[in-house]
């Protein structure tokens, strides 16, 4: 108890020295008592309380990052949505269905979902992420992303999850895959606090990028299919057969990416296919 009122008062002073700033509009700001902490590895499991919803989550886990008026403008992604891709309507109104796209050509994968609605905040944040070194974001981002997962699958449906590969010369130049660090602690996290996926292989080297290929944000629809067609390869195809496995990936615009992973993958034996990514285009 002394030590937990010692680490509250250190808090305290460190940010009255030491405020912190917004990543996305770089306003020096206060962090809001209830909002502090996050998930804390040294808390232990509350047995009486269910898991946090994405917006709550988002708002604890993001506090370090965000001040509360980008807080607040971070949105989340809610029903109705489509039941195959996890596209988000605009109504809302209505009950999931599925869009046009999936309607008309069908996906590779079973659903895809995304916590957050990729708008101005979140593309700042993400930015942040991947171009500038902001690796401390993979804790926060990665809570969130766990708290998704729990939301929209039934972890026993689930045998395998596999991040969305960088090509080696990416790799050297960034420093890490983004899908990778989001994953990272996810047994220490679920374990303590949302459910028990040892039973689920969490492996960063079964998925492998065999091509190097332009930047897929500067290309359209049509392009980046093109540009992403064979630039996967598996690294142990005997490992994969019969498996329900759940890929990772920061953003999901076209689908283009997730969808050539996933034809690999179902081509290669794996029984199922689902994806999760941080951020759903719209």
């Amino acid at each position: 108890m002394i030590a937990g009122l010692l680490h509250k008062f250190y808090d305290i002073i460190q940010e009255a020295v030491f405020p912190p700033k917004c990543l996305v509009c770089e306003a020096f700001y206060r962090i809001p008592l209830h909002y502090r902490g996050g998930i804390s590895d040294d808390a232990g499991p509350d047995e009486t309380a269910g898991p946090l919803s994405v917006q709550a989550q988002a708002a604890i886990s993001l506090a370090t990052c965000l001040c509360p008026d980008c807080l607040a403008e971070l949105a989340t992604v809610e029903s109705p949505l489509c039941i195959c891709c996890g596209l988000p309507f605009n109504s809302r109104q209505d009950q999931d269905h599925y869009c046009g796209a999936c309607l008309g050509s069908g996906q590779e994968f079973g659903i895809a979902r995304a916590p957050l609605v990729y708008d101005r905040i979140v593309t700042k944040l993400i930015h942040c992420f991947k171009y500038k070194g902001k690796i401390q974001l993979a804790r926060p981002l990665g809570e969130l992303l766990l708290t998704a997962f729990n939301r929209f699958w039934d972890i026993n449906t689930i045998d395998m999850i596999l991040p969305v590969p960088l090509h080696s010369s990416r790799l050297r130049r960034r420093g890490f895959n983004q899908a990778s660090l989001l994953i990272r602690n996810w047994y220490r996290i679920a374990d303590r606090h949302f459910c028990d996926l040892s039973h689920i292989r969490i492996a960063d080297d079964l998925l492998i990028r065999s091509m190097p290929t332009a930047p897929q944000s500067a290309l359209g629809r049509v392009q980046r299919r093109r540009n992403i067609q064979s630039a996967f390869g598996l690294g142990g195809k005997e490992q994969i057969g019969g498996k329900k496995i759940l890929l990772i990936d920061d953003v999901y615009t076209t689908g283009a990416t997730v969808s050539e992973c996933s034809r690999l993958l179902l081509n290669g034996g794996a029984r199922q296919v689902d994806v999760l990514t941080l951020a759903r285009a719209v």
